[in-house]
Parts: C-alpha cells; sequence; structure tokens
C-alpha cells in the first residue's frame, strides 16, 4: 500500500473517530490499515473524506495562513510580543525562500482531499444506491468550494502556482507540476463554480434563524450563498486585470454584481420570513433596504455591548454570516481536525490573550487619536469620529502608553493589571456606550469568517464603481472620436451631448433616489453609470450607518457622496478596512488594486509607514509587482524543479544559479 493512501485513511480515521462511525470496514480491518480500494464502498465513505476536508480546511495551519498571507502584510498591524523570526521578517519585509509563511503545504493537502473525494465520489455511486445523485450533486459543491477558496487564496498570495483537479494517490504519480498563470488558474476556478454553484443546497435542515435555532449547518457548511458569494469574488478579481480592455473588465463586474444581487435577494427572503427580524436595524433596512443585524438593540446604553459584533464574532453563525470555518461544535461534529488538534488557538496566539502576549497587534495608525464630538467624518483619517462601533469592537487603544491590541475574536476583557472594564478604541465619547465584557469564548475557539452579507454589499459597491467609471470613460472615448471625426459639426455635437447626458443624468440620480429604499435595488438593473454610483454609495453607507447609528442626528458623522474617481476609490477602500478589519482581508485588497492599476503605488503608500525601519531595499522591491506575492519556498523548488521562482526573489543567495 503506497505512503500517500495510507496518509489519506489515517486522516480519514481520526475524522470519522470524531463523528462516531464504525472503525471497521467490510473487511472488520481498523481503518488506518485497510486497502484504499476496499475503502470506496458506500456512502459512509464518501462523506468520511468530505469531513476530512473539512477538517483539513479549518486545521490551524491553513487559518494561521489565510491570516498571515492576508493581514499580517498590511498596514493593519505590527509586531506585537514575542513573535517568532519569521513572523518578524515577514513583518518587516524582509522574506526569505527558507520563511515558514513560504510553505503552502496545508492548502494543497486539503485541494488533494477534495480532488480525492470529488475522483472516488462517482465510482460509489455505482455501488451504493443510498449514495444519490442529489448526494453525490451535495458533495460536489462541498468539495468544489473548499479546494477553490483555497486555490483563489494561494493565486493571491503566490500569484502562479501549480494547479490541477487530478488527485495525487499513490507515490508513483508525477505530481511535480509546473506553475500555471494566475489568470489561467482563475478562469478554470470560476468555471468550476459555474458549473456546479446549485448543487449546494440553499439551507441545511430547513433551519430558520431565528433566536434560540441553532444556524451553525448554514454558516459552517457549504450552502448555496457561500457558492455564489466565492463566485462573486472570483468575478471581481477577474475584472481587476489592467491587462484586459473596458469592455472585458465589465462583463466581469457585472457577472460580479450579478451573483451579489443573488445573494442579497436571498437574504431579503430569509428576512421577509422572519428570520432574526427583532435583531436586525430597522433604519438602515428602512433608508437603504438590507437587512443587517442591529449594533443597538435598543435605544439608549446598550450593556452588552455592540450586538451585532457579538452576533457575528462572539457567537457565530449569525445571520449576515454565509460561510464560517466553525470550531467545536456538535452539529458539525467538528471537535477532532485531521491532526487531532482542537479549536482555533491560532487566533488567541497570532492576536492576543488578556496578558498581551501576542504575535501581532493593531498598528497605532489605525487609531491616532481619540476623535472628538466636534469632528466630521473625513476619509483621511480611517477613524475621524467617535460614533464608529468598529473602533470600539475591533481593538484597545491606550490613549496614553500608545499600546493597541486587537480584540476582535479575542477574549476583550481584564488587560493585565488593568481593571476588568478596560477602554475600548472611542471610550469616553457620549455618543456610543463602549460594552463593558465580551461574549467571546475563554478558550480561544472563534470561528474565522470567509464570506458575510456586508462583504457582499461591499463587492457589489466596488463593481459599480468600476463599472460606472469605465463607462464614463468610455462616453468620453467616443465623443472625442466623434468630434474628431466631423470637425465641422464639433459645436452642436458637443450640445447634443451635453443636454442628453445632463437630462439622462438627471432622471438617473432622481430615479434611484426615489425608489422605495426597503425595496432591494438589483444592481443588474442600473443602466447608466450615475444610477451606479449612487447605488455603489448606499452600499457603502448603509454599511457605515449600521456601525454609526448616531449618524441618525449628528449629520457631520456620515461621508458625503464623492464626485471624482478617487473619492469613491478612497470611501470604499477605507470602509472595506473598517468593515474587515483583522479578517484576512486587507493586503488582498491592496493587491487587488495593485493588479486594477498595473502598479503597487496605492499599496507603497499603504505601507510606508509600516516599512519605515526596513531600509531602501524593500521600499525599492516594492516597486515590482512581483514584490506583493510570497516567494516559492526553497523546499519546494528542491522537491519539485518545474517550479520558477518569483523574479522579486531571485537576488537571494539561495536561489543564485553556482
Amino acid at each position: 500500500m503506497k505512503k500517500i493512501k495510507n496518509r489519506i485513511l489515517s486522516a480519514v480515521a481520526v475524522i470519522t473517530a470524531g463523528l462516531g462511525f464504525s472503525s471497521c470496514d467490510i473487511d472488520l480491518l481498523p481503518l488506518n490499515e485497510v486497502v484504499y480500494e476496499n475503502f470506496w464502498t458506500n456512502k459512509d465513505d464518501v462523506e468520511s473524506v468530505v469531513n476530512a476536508c473539512y477538517g483539513a480546511f479549518s486545521h490551524q495551519d491553513v487559518v494561521n495562513r489565510l491570516m498571515v498571507w492576508g493581514e499580517c502584510r498590511s498596514d493593519n498591524v505590527q509586531a506585537g510580543q514575542n513573535p517568532s523570526e519569521d513572523l518578524r521578517f515577514l513583518l518587516k519585509g524582509s522574506i526569505k525562500t527558507t520563511n515558514q509563511y513560504s510553505d503552502w503545504r496545508a492548502l494543497y493537502q486539503t485541494i488533494n482531499y477534495c480532488n480525492i473525494a470529488m475522483h472516488e465520489a462517482p465510482v460509489v455511486m455505482e455501488k451504493d444506491p443510498n449514495y444519490t445523485e442529489s448526494d453525490y450533486r451535495i458533495n460536489v459543491a462541498e468539495c468544489s468550494f473548499i479546494r477553490d477558496y483555497c486555490y483563489l487564496t494561494l493565486i493571491k498570495t503566490f500569484r502562479d502556482v501549480p494547479f490541477t483537479y487530478e488527485p495525487s494517490l499513490d507515490d508513483t504519480q508525477n505530481y511535480r507540476l509546473p506553475q500555471t498563470k494566475f489568470e489561467v488558474v482563475l478562469d478554470s476556478l470560476i468555471a468550476d463554480i459555474e458549473a456546479c454553484k446549485d448543487f449546494a443546497p440553499l439551507r441545511n435542515n430547513n433551519q430558520t434563524l431565528k433566536s434560540g435555532i441553532d444556524n451553525v449547518p448554514n454558516t459552517g457548511k457549504v450552502t448555496r450563498p457561500a457558492m455564489y458569494a466565492l463566485l462573486a469574488e472570483l468575478y471581481l478579481w477577474r475584472a481587476s486585470d489592467y491587462k484586459l480592455n473596458k469592455a472585458e473588465q465589465n462583463e466581469y463586474y457585472k457577472k460580479c454584481i450579478d451573483c451579489c444581487d443573488w445573494i442579497l435577494a436571498y437574504k431579503m427572503q430569509r428576512y421577509d420570513e422572519g428570520d432574526a427580524k427583532e435583531d436586525m436595524d430597522q433604519e438602515v433596512y428602512k433608508d437603504y433596504g438590507y437587512p443587517l443585524l442591529a449594533e443597538e438593540i435598543s435605544v439608549g446604553h446598550n450593556e452588552n455591548g455592540p450586538a451585532a459584533t457579538n452576533a457575528i464574532f462572539g457567537d457565530g453563525a449569525s445571520f449576515e454570516t454565509l460561510f464560517e470555518i466553525t470550531n467545536h461544535n456538535s452539529v458539525l461534529n467538528r471537535s477532532y481536525d485531521i491532526n487531532g488538534n482542537n479549536g482555533n488557538s491560532i487566533i488567541g496566539q497570532m492576536y492576543g490573550t488578556n496578558t498581551r502576549e501576542q504575535y501581532v497587534k493593531a498598528a497605532e495608525s489605525l487609531f491616532e487619536s481619540k476623535p472628538t464630538s466636534t469632528d466630521t467624518y473625513s476619509d483621511s483619517r480611517l477613524f475621524s469620529v467617535p460614533s464608529d462601533y468598529r473602533s470600539i469592537a475591533s481593538f484597545y487603544y491606550n490613549e496614553e502608553s500608545g499600546v493597541s491590541s486587537i480584540y476582535k475574536y479575542v477574549v476583550g476583557t481584564n488587560h493585565a493589571g488593568e481593571s476588568s472594564s478596560p477602554e475600548y478604541g472611542s471610550v469616553g465619547s457620549t455618543y456610543v456606550a463602549p460594552r463593558s465584557s465580551l461574549s467571546y469564548s475563554s478558550s480561544f475557539d472563534p470561528n474565522w469568517i470567509l464570506y458575510r452579507l456586508t462583504e457582499i454589499m461591499l463587492f457589489r459597491a466596488e463593481a459599480e464603481i468600476e463599472l460606472a467609471f469605465n463607462m464614463d470613460a468610455a462616453e468620453k472615448d467616443a465623443q472625442e472620436s466623434e468630434q474628431n471625426a466631423d470637425e465641422e459639426q464639433q459645436d452642436d455635437t458637443e450640445n447634443a451631448d451635453a443636454t442628453q447626458g445632463e437630462d439622462e443624468s438627471s432622471d438617473a440620480g432622481n430615479g434611484a433616489k426615489m425608489r422605495k429604499a426597503s425595496v432591494l435595488v438589483y444592481g443588474n438593473s442600473l443602466t447608466t453609470a450615475d444610477e451606479l454610483k449612487l447605488d455603489a454609495f448606499k452600499l457603502i453607507s448603509a454599511v457605515y450607518r449600521r456601525s454609526n447609528p448616531v449618524v441618525q442626528t449628528r449629520a457631520q458623522y456620515a461621508p458625503v457622496q464623492p464626485e471624482t474617481y478617487d473619492g469613491y476609490h478612497k470611501l470604499l477602500m477605507n470602509e472595506r478596512r473598517r468593515e474587515f478589519l483583522f479578517e484576512g482581508k486587507r493586503f488582498f485588497d491592496l493587491v487587488r488594486v495593485s493588479r486594477r492599476v498595473g502598479n503597487t503605488q496605492e499599496m507603497r503608500q499603504a505601507l510606508a509607514t509600516k516599512y519605515s525601519e526596513a531600509g531602501p531595499a524593500v521600499a525599492i522591491k516594492l516597486i515590482q509587482l512581483g514584490f506583493m506575492y510570497m516567494p516559492v519556498a526553497k523546499k519546494e523548488i528542491k522537491i519539485n524543479p518545474a517550479l520558477v521562482q518569483n523574479e522579486s526573489y531571485l537576488d537571494e543567495d539561495e536561489n543564485k544559479k553556482q
């Protein structure tokens, strides 16, 4: 029996032990002694490996990399106490091919489990009549989501990566694959998810989301909304390519909007059916038409703190969550992962404990000084007014010492030597009451969220902004071409275009404003650039308003609709940064922007302070597009000669040709 097959069955044995399955197969052998070919006989065998896929996906080595690759490299964090040497170098921008965070094996192990399950499942369907076509399609959706999310993460992190949907089953296979180009991988992922996006159930066990009802099966297992969320992100990344012409970009942006529309319509249906209606922000729903959980359940002091924050990050499996990696849950049988490790301790290790022994901490630049009641909203500062619950809930900031610690996902009480009711981001404000405690688990086993409703709203806003300004550019180019083609009619043409443009703009703007706010607006129903811009602003405003309920009475705390592309882009990027602080999104957002414009200018500006002590070498390298990706690990190139090192890391001694 080959080594790889042994490892597969051993991993399944650990998972099935936690699930309560029989430890024997048809030959009455312990699972880790079963001949691989004799294992695939019935429905339970497939389900065991699918659960192994979930287990591998939730392993701390995977979650750690989602966190480090997407967050620790960003301007949101800096070194805390006692970071490992590899993490310290990465935080400084000094990345070597021997750095442990260049290791992609955990994600490829997860991918291979998914490939194996999808390879063997059709055979089982022929053997076991209890394993139906419906069962098979659901398993296909689950495995496709997990492996394609892993592949998307890999290309966002490394750019070009080895890519295959064929399983590695034994040591005789030639699995030494060369890298596949970023765009080719992305196109393959899009085709794969498009083919099976409707295989996943709308939701599991026909559960509602009312208080006291367990929603974990709808957030911890792959459902159709999760599939559409992944597809929306895939299209957004595909559109963000400066090498594409505007027409090609626009088609991908429209497809991203379509996916977001589907999810928003589905969530609105759940809301209309009464799911968690009593917990919703009725002001946001009334003004913008989106069902978001309320931070303030009732007017006045909120003794339990930000309600939406606690529901999403403390309790988990919230109405807004589309998919999260679930830990320690009896419904999903997640008490065991593939190596027997329990919980999500990596979040506690990375983000901090109540003694501040964290590896990374919030950058002081996030909260330079405490906003006052006279301040107005400004995109020049991330938290410019004292009303934002996210500044209270995401991190601790001590103005005197300058210490800033991360609270999101982590216990937020009783910092060493301090009172049990510590200072929060904007404590002292009379407009937002800081909570005295969090409901987060003290055992550091929170769920790691991949997609939630506000991200879908901001995905759509981003696609609408890019689409709208592409349309503006196309209209301008068309006008210039027409003017050049017929100079004699230049004045008449300009006057006609100007008049028509004013009428369309007015109709579009007024039409959008006259819509009943509580009726969902579909992005794919918007046809003009002005409509798209206004809708994008409303989407961003709805997300912002939920976290700033005081905006109803203090207008100066609200953002104003921009007029230029730079204004819209800055507003969007700041809102994404506020909403997804420490969730593994920020660095990848900067990568997507760089791919869209073909340079790293915005990334360099964002990371300038963080890398200020790293010297000119890092600053020079950061100009290169390749440097925003991680290097291929030295040991991987040694094992697989078909791999080619990222050009930005070829000057390392260990990569020089002898």
